[in-house]
């Protein structure tokens, strides 16, 4: 069985957010699931139904998914696993220093689009 990779705090580059940073610049809010029947895999499949996502693993309880800008095509990389009730998320630049608030608006859309399709809660608390 491959190791998972965990998912990370950023960089000191502001071209990046986490769940897992405690930094204020790079901290995104917990996601926690909607209910326990909910499987990294139902997570997956909603973030991969985004516009220019592209799945590129899935493991276990870890995830890696790539988001391709329309014009530009910067690439980033979106991490997502699941810890008991508790998803992390990372969202990150390849290139660049500063991303212009990219990659914070898309972690801000994905958990939009969890809490619309009842994946999880809405205030990342129970």
């Amino acid at each position: 069985m491959a190791k998972q990779p965990p998912v990370t705090a950023c960089g000191d580059s502001p071209n990046c957010v986490s769940t897992e940073d405690t930094r204020a610049t790079f901290q995104l809010a917990p996601l926690r699931l909607a209910n326990t029947d909910v499987a990294l895999a139902n997570i997956v499949e909603k973030i991969a139904s985004m516009p220019h996502a592209e799945l590129v693993s899935a493991q276990d309880n870890y995830a890696h998914l790539r988001f391709t800008t329309r014009v530009l095509r910067f690439v980033d990389d979106v991490e997502v696993s699941l810890n008991g009730d508790q998803i992390a998320l990372r969202s990150a630049s390849r290139v660049g220093y500063y991303d212009f608030g990219a990659n914070r608006r898309r972690a801000d859309a994905i958990r939009r689009t969890l809490i619309e399709a009842k994946l999880i809660t809405p205030s990342g608390a129970h």
